[in-house]
């Protein structure tokens, strides 16, 4: 049979996390454009979820929706744009 090459291919371990409801509620955070964000994939939900090379990378938001984020990374010289839910993303408490 031949290999599956799907964008969540190689990442169980990745994808799966512990005591998820954890925390502060995403969607009592108040985002600003500007914010310093940490992309944390949610494996409950599926729909817009980043892909799994941006785990854990620091990005600022462009944009704010009323459901979604556009997030600004920088990965290999170039800056990517992310739009994903709230609930793949934390904020970084300074």
């Amino acid at each position: 049979m031949t290999q599956s090459h799907g964008t969540r291919r190689k990442a169980r371990s990745i994808m799966t996390k512990d005591n998820v409801l954890r925390g502060l509620s995403h969607l009592l955070i108040n985002y600003k454009v500007g914010d310093k964000v940490i992309v944390a994939i949610d494996p409950r939900e599926h729909n817009s979820t980043p892909h799994r090379r941006f785990q854990g990378k620091v990005g600022t938001i462009k944009e704010v929706g009323k459901r979604s984020l556009k997030v600004a990374i920088m990965f290999d010289k170039k800056q990517k744009i992310l739009q994903t839910r709230l609930n793949h993303i934390k904020l970084i408490h300074t």
